[in-house]
């Protein structure tokens, strides 16, 4: 993977930058781990980005993921990360059928949306077994933001989130969707949330 390209995007250098990438590392594996768990046959990435943790799931997993992003720029950097495929869509509109996937994941991404609820539904429709997600850990992702100097205009917020979660709504959330919903702090500054369909 192109530590450059990476770095030069703004949600993804995080995960080559020297002050973050180790805790970004246990993050990643803490998700292998849980698809190792739950061992699906095929994986759906939801707003994969830079294809960076898709890539990573593929080359531990040895399942093809297909990912999906809104962002062309994204998508292009991807090609050059992930094995199983890439298509541009939007998260509150997937162009796949009913229980296409026995793991869809969605990475980080419902802080960015306006309506995460909507894109919850959409993951769920999509999904025939369990749904993956992962969010930053509030208020603990902001606070390690501003003690480390990023984002201290806005208290540690990224200027993209307009979303905030703890264990609790996270929790909350995705148990109007789904069953068996399991939640827990992912490396400290995340959270992962797991769910059956």
């Amino acid at each position: 993977m192109g530590d450059k390209s990476l770095s030069m995007d703004e949600t993804s250098k995080k995960y080559v930058a020297k002050s973050t990438k180790w805790i970004t590392s246990r993050f990643i594996d803490n998700i292998i781990e849980e698809i190792d768990g739950i061992g699906p046959e095929s994986i759906l990435d939801v707003g994969c980005g830079t294809g960076y943790v898709s890539g990573k799931i593929e080359r531990s997993t040895g399942i093809e993921v297909l990912g999906c992003d809104i962002s062309r720029d994204r998508l292009s950097i991807a090609k050059k990360n992930v094995r199983g495929g890439l298509l541009m869509a939007d998260a509150t509109r997937l162009p796949f059928e009913d229980s296409s996937f026995d793991l869809v994941v969605a990475s980080e991404i419902l802080e960015h949306l306006s309506d995460p609820v909507s894109s919850i539904e959409e993951i769920g429709r999509v999904s025939k077994r369990y749904v993956m997600v992962t969010v930053p850990n509030e208020p603990f992702f902001r606070m390690a933001n501003f003690f480390r100097g990023k984002n201290l205009r806005r208290f540690g917020n990224p200027h993209d989130h307009i979303h905030h979660f703890n264990e609790k709504s996270l929790g909350a959330l995705l148990s109007e969707h789904f069953s068996d919903v399991v939640v827990g702090t992912n490396a400290f500054l995340w959270l992962i949330g797991v769910g059956k369909k």
